[in-house]
């Protein structure tokens, strides 16, 4: 988050409440400013909130303009990546793969005034597990190329599909389940969401997203996973903007699904942290009945485990999440014995006749800088 003052007069303007901008401000405050819109990933939204006002913008041009050039250039990005994300959609749509977008990729669409003010530097899509297959194949036959990662049954739900477009390179992430995590996973299952999901006018008949009430789930379970991984950087702007919004446009029967969800996903204590953070943030309207029913229940939840930052105790939670003992070992082999064609990308190997000599230093490698990771954090 930026400095106090900085966020003060920054969350101002996202309150819609315009913008305080001191009189005593100096170029380092106004590079503060800069730099805490561009890491929130808010510049574009900054300067159109700024010029949708009638109110007078008492910033300076040394501010005006940065935002104004920002704005323009994600505008333009979003021409080429919306062309992109609608080829994408359908060609998985003729070839059979059901499609979903997911974060960002959706609530451009859905709850921002304008696509392109909902930064994004990938587009996510969710599929059926039965169909990463066939959607890898699709993606291939459009020039995208599958970027290494870690693989197997549970240790990863997503993989990375990159293509250049001269000096913008498309970025599909290809989830067959809504996070990473199996106590995020088993809140928001992949066939619940498909069942609840709703069109997407504005991509054409091919683009679906999650229902309201799942959309919001997701978007605190994101931040609480960001938030034990990464510390503070869970909350970046444009994540808990996201909540805002979502928030404020549900209706009293989608907040009762929603609490439902919570209940049954045993989320209540990640959702009603996030809710404490937007509201104080952004005034977020949030029911009484809603805020109450969160912070009632929920003492006992392994999720809660993710907003405490800190990696030591993650691998604890997931393998209590699993339900069998042969899951766990799956999901320990997996966690510390990746494919080989992972170690040889990680470590910039290109021949694969050195790689069988030096896999064991690999792993060995791997396990001491995860070792080294727990003991800092």
């Amino acid at each position: 988050m930026p400095p106090p003052y900085v966020a003060e007069v920054l969350l101002g303007l996202l309150r819609g409440e315009g913008l305080a901008w001191p009189q005593d401000s100096d170029a380092g405050f106004e590079h503060r400013f800069l730099d805490a819109c561009a890491s929130g990933g808010v510049a574009p939204l900054v300067h159109h909130l700024l010029t949708a006002t009638s109110v007078p913008d008492a910033s300076p041009a040394s501010v005006r303009e940065p935002l104004a050039r920002a704005s323009r250039m994600q505008a333009a990005n979003d021409v080429l990546r919306e062309r992109e994300v609608l080829e994408v959609l359908s060609a998985l749509a003729d070839a059979g793969v059901e499609a979903m977008l997911l974060k960002g990729a959706a609530l451009a669409y859905t709850h921002y005034p304008e696509p392109s003010l909902r930064t994004r530097c990938d587009t996510d899509v969710l599929i059926r597990p039965a169909d990463l297959g066939l959607a890898r194949q699709v993606l291939e036959r459009l020039g995208y190329e599958r970027s290494p990662g870690v693989s197997g049954s549970l240790v990863s739900y997503e993989e990375c599909h990159l293509k250049q477009d001269g000096a913008l390179a498309h970025v599909v992430d290809l989830h067959w389940q809504v996070n990473n995590r199996q106590v995020f996973t088993l809140a928001l299952p992949c066939a619940d969401v498909f069942a609840r999901s709703i069109p997407v006018p504005g991509l054409g008949p091919s683009a679906r997203a999650l229902c309201p009430a799942d959309a919001l789930l997701l978007a605190c379970m994101h931040r609480a996973g960001h938030l034990g991984a990464n510390g503070d950087e869970g909350n970046r702007l444009i994540w808990l903007y996201d909540i805002h919004l979502l928030a404020s446009k549900l209706t009293a029967s989608e907040w009762r699904d929603f609490v439902n969800l919570c209940a049954a996903g045993n989320m209540r204590r990640v959702v009603a942290d996030a809710f404490s953070r937007v509201r104080a943030d952004f005034a977020t309207p949030v029911p009484p009945e809603v805020a109450d029913s969160l912070t009632r229940g929920g003492h006992n939840e392994l999720s809660a485990a993710y907003l405490e930052p800190g990696r030591r105790g993650f691998l604890l939670v997931e393998l209590r999440a699993l339900g069998t003992w042969q899951a766990r070992a799956t999901l320990l082999r997996e966690r510390f014995f990746p494919p080989a064609s992972y170690l040889r990308a990680k470590y910039r190997s290109t021949s694969a006749s050195s790689s069988r000599w030096l896999l064991p230093w690999w792993y060995a490698r791997r396990a001491a800088e995860g070792v080294w990771k727990a003991a800092r954090s």
